[in-house]
């Protein structure tokens, strides 16, 4: 089965020795075991690093109990902690001149002698470490100007020679690129469901959560953690509820957040006929241009019908023939005069 981590009726935020305790999230009562991969999701201010900073131990929690196995978080030494948690943070490294393998050999710290001498085998994972994330050929390259990307991956693979269960990161694919997102969420998810590591990330990116978490955790200032499956949390309008703003709302059937001025302010309603990949981004197109889109199958009837065919997107009205256009860009174009007709 291997270690859980459990949490039970956690309060997290900064205490003061002078002021009130100030409080971020109180009643937390949540697991991570192996082989899971849970984001933690939550607007700005809802305390989702603090909360990754107190199960690391960095931030001392203002009242409940970590467990990691049988063992309280309080309990645990320094070194015992370096064994059972890695952790990736959005800090920076203030020294200039250490390298990328610099950087990722600080991770086989805890393991190195009394005199921080590493062994052939602690190098030798080190190596295949960076290699394995792509890494390995920046060894020599200063971190400080590695892109943000190479420095996540640099993170990461200092984190994973580390050797631990327990994998915590704090948004780790902020200001990256959708490629390289895309890349660190695979490697993470790969770490998770085929090496049996217990990862817990904070992140704003809502799409990102949705796509590739096992659970989310939902905070909010006030209400309390929330836990469970990505469909149930769509599904219950919990994402919804989580994050809404004045003028917002959540999307349930795209998943996406969009603008209740947008969609108050549609024009006329488009018929779209999605047999395609095409016809899948024209909508995109018009409902970007505040169109109301519907599916539909077949081009005949009232309205106004859109789609793609024979190389060619084509719009008409009421059943007549088809204006056919290049592309999106040329339909986009043409529709005011069409509109009018």
């Amino acid at each position: 089965m291997g270690m859980t981590l459990n949490i039970e009726n956690l309060t997290t935020g900064y205490g003061s020795p002078k002021k009130a305790d100030v409080v971020l999230q109180q009643g937390i009562d949540a697991t991570l075991e192996k082989g899971q991969l849970i984001c933690v999701l939550g607007p700005n201010g809802a305390g989702k690093s603090t909360l990754l900073k107190t199960l690391a131990g960095f931030l001392n929690p203002l009242s409940g109990e970590v467990y990691f196995g049988k063992d309280t978080l309080k309990s645990l030494d320094l070194k015992k902690l370096s064994r059972l948690v890695s952790v990736v943070l959005t800090d920076r490294f203030s020294d200039l001149y250490l390298t990328a393998f610099d950087v990722v050999r600080m991770g086989r710290f805890p393991y190195a002698s009394f005199f921080g001498k590493m062994k052939t085998e602690d190098l030798s994972l080190i190596n295949r470490t960076m290699d394995k994330l792509g890494v390995g050929i920046l060894k020599e390259k200063l971190f400080y100007n590695l892109s943000d990307g190479e420095r996540q991956k640099v993170l990461i693979a200092r984190a994973l020679v580390q050797d631990t269960p327990f994998l915590f990161l704090d948004e780790p694919v902020a200001f990256i690129d959708s490629p390289g997102r895309i890349e660190i969420m695979e490697l993470l998810s790969e770490l998770a469901h085929h090496q049996g590591k217990a990862i817990l990330m904070t992140t704003h990116d809502m799409e990102t959560g949705l796509r590739y978490a096992d659970m989310l955790w939902l905070m909010h200032r006030q209400r309390p953690l929330f836990a469970g499956v990505p469909e149930d949390m769509v599904l219950q309008g919990k994402v919804g509820e989580y994050f809404q703003r004045p003028g917002l709302r959540f999307d349930v059937e795209k998943g996406l957040f969009r603008s209740d001025q947008k969609a108050h302010a549609t024009r006329e309603t488009i018929f779209v006929r999605q047999d395609s990949e095409q016809a899948k981004w024209l909508t995109k197109a018009l409902e970007r241009k505040g169109f109301s889109v519907q599916t539909n199958d077949f081009a005949d009837g009232k309205g106004i019908f859109a789609g793609y065919e024979n190389g060619k997107f084509r719009l008409h009205r009421n059943g007549a023939e088809p204006v056919e256009f290049p592309d999106v860009a040329s339909l986009l174009e043409g529709l005011p005069g069409f509109q009018k007709d």
